[in-house]
């Protein structure tokens, strides 16, 4: 059984206690990663066997709302598509036809289907993956079609999210996984949340060099400075882990006055923006207004794909509000993570490849990302 973790509303304590001058801040440490670690063929098959054998949150269960909505998606090196049935289950299919092997949907991402059709020879199967039907089937002989449906993959929705393990015929083990998490995704109401949309870019770095930059509250003021910057005090934040999963909290101004502040008058999205890094792949951000699902899905050593996804409180189903959030996301995606984020990212990937240095160096601040990748070494 997994042991109980301290609830989130601990880490805002904790900031209180250093806003008040009663917890110290990170002690003063270096922590060398190796530049191998980037660039390294080796290292990269290794981390996409590790992606291949764990379950991953590859999107919000709102994304498919209908019998028949699918996502296609080769994201782990593997044809793959996710449907909901006519029944509202969701599962997730090797995107194969069982005859000639030709692939079923040709396009990834979002699409609403009512059968999948083999353009090859018009197979056909049930969005439950059964193979329906069979032209000329009598060619065949004794062929059995209720042995030919599409391979399933280990699929599970849980506290709103969709959990794939790319492993066809072995089993998914996902409490394990989530060692406790899943409790830490209903405070924050993620269940409930609403589909806002979705971008998704390849990037040429390291997918690490972006999980660094996220689990960084050492370079947010200086970073950020014309963006987000502003609301947040410098290199104040609290971490800890729940299994392989990173939870991170980083102080909005707001904490100052609320040093004082009885638990029940602690917001957890109003005094710090809270952060989780489920292992190995996916970052999860609250925003005071909305939230974001930030999947990292590497292709080669420098390039990956980065997936993020806006997800709302409430419906987005009026003019005013589709054009509130459609700023909102072009703010944080474009003027943040792409102009910011990921262009130190790439712009790192560069440097690790000059040779200049045999190592990255994460200091005190940083520790919470130099963690990661102690448990990334420990899960490898």
């Amino acid at each position: 059984m997994t042991a109980p973790h301290p609830p989130p509303i601990t880490l805002l304590q904790q900031l209180q206690e250093r806003v008040r001058g009663e917890r110290p801040p990170p002690t003063g440490e270096t922590v060398a990663i190796p530049v191998d670690s980037y660039l390294s063929q080796a290292r990269f098959e290794q981390e996409q066997a590790l992606f291949r054998r764990t379950p991953l949150a590859i999107g919000h269960e709102a994304q498919l709302p209908e019998a028949g909505d699918t996502l296609v998606h080769d994201w782990l090196g593997l044809p793959l598509l996710t449907m909901r049935d006519k029944a509202g289950q969701i599962g997730t299919f090797m995107n194969v036809c069982r005859h000639r092997g030709m692939r079923l949907l040709q396009d990834e991402g979002q699409t609403c289907v009512r059968s999948l059709v083999c353009p090859y020879h018009n197979w056909t199967y049930g969005l439950d993956g059964d193979l329906r039907n069979i032209p000329l089937k009598e060619s065949f002989g004794e062929l059995e079609k209720g042995e030919l449906g599409l391979v399933p993959v280990p699929t599970e929705v849980r506290h709103g999210l969709i959990w794939v393990q790319a492993t066809p015929g072995e089993p998914m083990d996902l409490d394990g996984h989530l060692a406790g998490l899943g409790s830490e995704l209903e405070t924050f109401g993620i269940p409930d949340l609403h589909f806002g949309q979705q971008a998704i870019h390849e990037v040429k770095c390291n997918w690490k060099l972006v999980q660094d930059a996220f689990l960084d509250g050492y370079h947010v003021v200086r970073l950020h400075k014309n963006t987000v910057g502003g609301f947040f005090p410098d290199a104040l934040a609290e971490t800890d882990t729940i299994g392989r999963h990173v939870r991170s909290a980083v102080a909005r101004k707001e904490i100052f006055d609320a040093a004082d502040a009885s638990e029940a008058e602690l917001d957890l999205r109003k005094h710090a923006s809270f952060s989780y890094t489920v292992f190995p792949n996916v970052v999860l951000v609250l925003h005071p207004e909305y939230s974001s699902i930030i999947s990292l899905f590497p292709k080669a050593p420098d390039r990956t794909l980065f997936i993020h996804s806006m997800l709302s409180p409430r419906p987005i189903n009026s003019d005013k509000a589709r054009e509130h959030f459609a700023r909102s996301f072009k703010l944080i995606d474009s003027g943040v993570f792409l102009a910011e984020d990921i262009h130190v990212s790439v712009g790192s990937q560069r440097g690790l490849a000059s040779g200049a240095n045999e190592a990255l160096l994460f200091g005190g601040f940083e520790a919470a990302a130099a963690g990661f990748h102690r448990i990334l070494a420990e899960a490898l």
